[in-house]
């Protein structure tokens, strides 16, 4: 069912009236798939002894900011991700049930690029903590919790992309905690941190 289905799509694809420009523009998202990683591979491996070298604990500030990373993501999913709607409806007039094509159109969000590249980050991030002495159990647990919230951020992306420009809603909401934790208002990272930090320091 699943090589029908990618079949379909290929198929979709190719026989596309616009396919050359749709194959140039996904060359040129291509290129910016790999730059985007490299950077991040990059911050992954260099974000500990930045971090070290500015007396700061590593993995404490990381989770310290963990929570403005998650809302930033967020905003550019409702941005930039695309929804499998559009996909979805060409496929109800075959003879696929409904709960199939729904859970192949949901499995291909969870392949999307928005969710793999956070990856180039918190596995270097992770290898390098290994490196330095961290608990390997405890990272473990930590990097699959951060897994958990890039998947969950994806499926909230999905449930929310039809309310109309609810991302200048995160925007402001990250604009406010921001400049309240400035400010010295308000800090949502006294609530947060503990909680991403919790995930490493927790004896599972």
């Amino acid at each position: 069912m699943i090589k029908k289905f990618i079949y379909l799509e290929w198929k979709a694809f190719t026989r596309s009236a616009s396919f050359g420009t749709n194959l140039a523009m996904k060359i040129l998202i291509g290129f910016l798939m790999i730059y985007f990683s490299i950077v991040f591979i990059g911050m992954g491996v260099g974000a500990f002894y930045i971090l070290k070298e500015m007396n700061m604990e590593p993995l404490i500030t990381v989770n310290r900011f963990l929570i403005y990373y998650f809302l930033s993501d967020l905003v550019i999913r409702l941005l930039m991700q695309a929804i499998p709607v559009l996909n979805i409806k060409p496929l109800l007039v075959l003879p696929f049930k409904k709960p199939t094509i729904v859970h192949f159109s949901l499995g291909k969000t969870a392949l999307s690029f928005f969710n793999w590249v956070h990856a180039f980050f918190f596995i270097p991030f992770s290898v390098v903590l290994a490196i330095e002495g961290y608990n390997i159990g405890s990272i473990i647990v930590w990097f699959l919790a951060v897994c958990s919230l890039v998947y969950i951020n994806n499926f909230l992306n999905i449930i929310l992309s039809n309310i109309d420009k609810l991302f200048v809603v995160f925007i402001g909401l990250i604009l406010a905690l921001g400049a309240a934790q400035y400010y010295k208002i308000f800090n949502i990272t006294n609530f947060t941190t503990p909680v991403f930090q919790g995930f490493y320091d927790t004896k599972w």
